[in-house]
């Protein structure tokens, strides 16, 4: 068990790097854009962007999730290329189809979203982009399902690296607006669909198999339903703070979403790991004894995770180097949401561990109705909250509609493949988070500690709350490689 606990978690940490690069981004570029594009501009940037992940949904219409499935389940190598190849061809004809609608209504789509068709080009170029980011998107499945992340890393961090250097020629050298976030996309998303197609071309052929089709497509359109009902919780909340809290609201708010991205990365990180992981494991008798125990470290490290970030994020995107800071200060005002989100973001973690159950009895209803649960509770809590709280409002939503789906999912899922989770353990690890939260968000204020006071309190918390959670595990797993590597 300790050998497949490490690989898991190993291959966390390799997917993290560079698995998801088009959510690290936004966050490696956030001081360049909170410099350079004022809240009100960038608050367009970011309901545009909203918008290209919601239609996403139906240019992938479940295919992510279905095609990695049926590929993981082929039984021989020729079946697998039929997968692929159909998978492929077929997202390349709905893709452009889509995008040509779009093109044609551009102005239309932008008024709607941003109030005025003047930033109808925007539109366009998105038009492009989501055929690329539709084509790429597979590949790379394809890569990540054979269980190669080293391959799969390094081919995004090359696409981090083109599209951080393309925004910043764009913005700093030829002065574009926020189109240059655009035409960044464009580049390197087809770079990475041309580069990981090069790396899968035998699995590629110029054929169209209708058997596979039919397949696909019997799966794929429940996990359209979960897809969509999982964006609308993830963007959503833009809308509604835009039609009651304006443009340059949402511009803030969602700046200092992108704080939790470092959360999220790790999350993103273990949902890429994960699928193929306990696909591997399912006739494995020990199984629900290692999912178990993943659960409970997921949960340690989550945690220990959310109380650096919740305290340390106010001082990092604060520090000044030579003028600069991470988030320019028209935008300190949405720190607030912070902890909010990481919370939220931990929550959607812990509902990909139950996903197990979903898949081993092909009850992809119980995802479905746990996310459409979680969507119909979001919009709820966002006219709700938002009125009157505005972007903590916001924030919060969020965090109640996954506490929503990851109860709802535990609760169905469990009827059908029961998994003893370790709750005691779990739940002294959360109440001693907490207590170590609160110590650091009253205790300063109490006795009026000055700065550097402040920051040793949060880094005597963070080292305890990991020495106790996560420094016996990790001294534990180093004992059983360093034995496995001697026995070897």
């Amino acid at each position: 068990m300790p050998s497949q606990i490490r690989k898991i978690f190993s291959d966390t940490v390799i997917y993290t790097v560079g698995s998801v690069f088009n959510r690290l981004l936004p966050f490696l570029l956030l001081p360049l854009y909170t410099l350079y594009f004022p809240p009100a501009e960038y608050g367009v940037f970011s309901l545009v962007y909203s918008f290209w992940f919601f239609v996403s949904v139906f240019y992938l219409y479940g295919m992510e999730t279905a095609f990695q499935k049926l590929f993981l389940e082929a039984s021989s190598e020729g079946d697998k290329k039929k997968i692929f190849s159909t998978t492929l061809i077929m997202i390349l004809v709905t893709s452009v189809v889509f995008s040509i609608v779009i093109y044609s209504l551009s102005g239309s789509i932008a008024a709607l979203l941003t109030g005025s068709s003047a930033n109808g080009g925007l539109i366009r170029l998105l038009a492009f982009i989501l055929v690329a980011d539709s084509l790429y998107r597979f590949p790379m499945i394809l890569i990540n399902s054979i269980q190669r992340s080293k391959l799969y890393t390094a081919v995004n961090s090359i696409a981090v690296i083109i599209n951080v250097a393309v925004n910043i020629v764009l913005i700093t050298v030829f002065k574009q607006g926020i189109e240059a976030i655009f035409y960044s996309y464009l580049v390197s998303y087809s770079f990475l669909f041309l580069i990981s197609l090069a790396y899968t071309l035998k699995y590629f052929g110029f054929s169209f198999d209708t058997h596979s089709l039919k397949k696909l497509l019997s799966s794929a359109h429940l996990f359209l339903y979960f897809g969509l009902f999982l964006i609308s919780m993830d963007l959503i909340d833009r809308f509604i703070l835009e039609y009651y809290k304006g443009t340059a609201v949402v511009g803030i708010y969602s700046a200092c979403y992108r704080i939790g991205i470092v959360m999220n990365l790790a999350i993103t990180g273990f949902k890429v790991a994960w699928t193929p992981f306990f696909m591997n494991l399912k006739s494995d008798e020990s199984n629900k004894e290692i999912f178990s125990k993943i659960f409970t470290y997921f949960c340690y490290g989550g945690l220990t995770a959310f109380l650096a970030f919740s305290l340390l994020a106010d001082d990092l995107v604060k520090v000044n180097i030579g003028g600069y800071t991470l988030l320019n200060d028209k935008y300190w005002s949405g720190l607030v949401v912070v902890p909010y989100i990481l919370l939220a973001y931990l929550f959607s973690g812990l509902y990909l561990n139950l996903n197990v159950a979903s898949f081993f009895s092909n009850k992809i209803k119980y995802l479905i109705i746990s996310s459409a649960a979680g969507c119909v509770s979001n919009i709820a809590f966002n006219f709700l909250l938002i009125p009157e709280y505005s972007m903590t409002g916001a924030a919060i939503s969020t965090l109640l509609s996954y506490m929503v789906m990851f109860f709802v999912l535990y609760y169905i899922s469990q009827k059908t493949y029961r998994i003893v989770y370790e709750w005691k353990p779990i739940l002294k690890a959360a109440a001693l988070t907490f207590l170590l939260y609160a110590i650091n968000i009253y205790i300063p204020q109490l006795l009026n500690l000055s700065y550097i006071y402040v920051l040793i309190i949060e880094f005597l918390s963070i080292f305890t709350l990991f020495y106790v959670l996560l420094g016996p595990k990790a001294i534990e797993l180093a004992k059983s490689y360093r034995v496995k590597k001697q026995l070897k």
